[in-house]
């Protein structure tokens, strides 16, 4: 994380994380709102999707209400409990990325057999599909078997895994690689949904089909640039914030990266 002098300036960075923070639970909340009043996405895209955005609301409130107050009044007992709320945040990130995945598989069985997807739609299955998002919680929470914390050091303003052996793989292969693959495994998958809603536009010409394969373009090219966000956000974090030179460089690579991509996400 490199020696720096936390002490100086933690007022500073505690105001723009709370804003922004604030804003993106308070964006995903409307989502989730707006979600639950619109009976057409009452199916599984709407079910996957009110999964990512319920837990981007609660990564984005943890931030604003824990961490950014944690920064600002620096009290011991706060950083001596942040590992509680630095596994909850971790969670929340975790089980977005597994939404992201899901909603990937929904598109793509959605675009290559839609009369498949349809009879899903109305089966037990799709229930099953939603219940894949308690897999990885259970795999994370397993990390408490080892010694291996997510915390904020005292003083700091940016969670951290601590430094021993067991927590080294569950930050580089449970942690970054993880979610890495996960990103792929979304990329890939979109980029096959773009290449066959591109050939299916190519042979239907009529209005309608037009439209309704130019809106399920759209979601696809969304996910991608959410991709983008995402890999952005683990290189920053893990990578590029060894090589800071200041714990603004630092400060902005790792908490208010991670803030951002969860923001935007929903």
């Amino acid at each position: 994380m490199g020696d720096f002098d936390w002490s100086q300036g933690y007022q500073l960075a505690a105001g723009i994380l709370f804003p922004m923070a604030l804003v993106g639970f308070l964006c995903n909340v409307s989502v989730v709102v707006f979600l639950n009043s619109m009976p057409s996405l009452k199916n599984s895209f709407g079910s996957l999707t009110f999964s990512q955005v319920s837990v981007d609301s609660v990564h984005q409130l943890l931030l604003a209400f824990f961490l950014a107050q944690t920064i600002y009044l620096r009290k011991d007992w706060m950083y001596e409990i942040s590992h509680h709320f630095g596994f909850a945040t971790l969670l929340a990130y975790q089980l977005c990325c597994l939404s992201h995945v899901c909603l990937s598989i929904n598109r793509f069985v959605a675009v290559y057999a839609p009369l498949a997807y349809s009879k899903i739609q109305q089966s037990e299955t799709n229930q099953s599909n939603l219940d894949l998002n308690l897999i990885e919680p259970i795999g994370i929470l397993s990390t408490f078997s080892v010694d291996c914390w997510f915390y904020l050091p005292f003083g700091t303003w940016i969670y951290t895994f601590k430094d021993n052996p067991a927590c080294n793989k569950v930050k580089w292969f449970g942690d970054f690689t993880l979610n890495s693959i996960s990103v792929l495994i979304v990329a890939i998958l979109d980029v096959a949904c773009i290449i066959r809603v591109h050939g299916i536009n190519m042979k239907q010409n009529d209005a309608v089909s037009a439209q309704r394969r130019s809106r399920e373009l759209n979601l696809v090219y969304q996910a991608a640039l959410q991709g983008i966000f995402f890999i952005t956000e683990l290189v920053t974090y893990f990578i590029l914030s060894s090589y800071v030179q200041n714990k603004w460089q630092a400060y902005g690579l790792t908490t208010i990266s991670w803030c951002l991509v969860n923001g935007m996400d929903g």
